[in-house]
């Protein structure tokens, strides 16, 4: 009987502690590793990792799968390159919050600043959300290759506390930014990881 549910066997390990790699096999139960060195029990899966190289999952904390992550389940190209976790939301540009009639003008921003063509996020972002917990809801029910963290930008909770005012670069007021500030906690505490902006004014 297996006494593991995956064996890595004869694997160059890069643990990201800054030593040099190093010889081991690895054992994972549970989705967990249990072991790191000499494994001397089965795997119900093994896998011959010689003369390849081992290392913990990469974690890709500039992204920008905003729309990507509404409409694919595979987050390429980071998941082909070791990235096994990403994180959205930067530079201060995303869709969430974000209302109706605003949805030209955020998808006009991220076009603007990552070159990303306005008829592939106009086609794929089904827009069944309006606030940034709704978004994350709407991931939350979709299944991805990778796992994903998202942040809440700036530029979406400006235009939509601030609409045309917020596209036109208006100054805000109290008011405004009392708002705002209400819209950031609930976004933390729906689950986002952080807030960005940005310093450039093409955001």
């Amino acid at each position: 009987m297996s006494e593991h549910d995956l064996v890595i066997r004869n694997g160059t390990v890069i643990d990201g502690s800054g030593r040099a790699g190093f010889g081991a096999d690895i054992a994972i139960d549970g989705g967990r590793i249990v072991k790191v060195g000499k494994v001397t029990g089965s795997g119900r899966e093994e896998i011959d990792a010689s003369g390849r190289i081992v290392t913990p999952g990469f974690v890709d904390v500039h992204t920008h799968y905003d729309g990507q992550v509404t409409w694919e389940t595979r987050l390429l190209p980071s998941s082909n390159h070791g990235v096994t976790t990403v994180v959205g939301g930067n530079c201060g540009v995303g869709f969430a919050p974000c209302r109706p009639q605003d949805r030209d003008a955020l998808i006009a921003v991220m076009e603007g600043v990552e070159d990303i063509p306005e008829i592939v996020m106009t086609t794929g972002i089904p827009w069944n959300w309006e606030t940034f917990p709704e978004y994350l809801e709407t991931l939350a029910h979709r299944q991805f290759d990778i796992d994903v963290g998202m942040q809440v930008p700036h530029s979406p909770i400006r235009v939509y506390v601030m609409g045309e005012r917020g596209v036109k670069r208006e100054d805000s007021t109290e008011e405004d930014r009392q708002q705002m500030r209400a819209i950031v906690k609930e976004a933390v505490q729906a689950g986002a990881i952080g807030v960005t902006t940005s310093r450039s004014w093409a955001h």
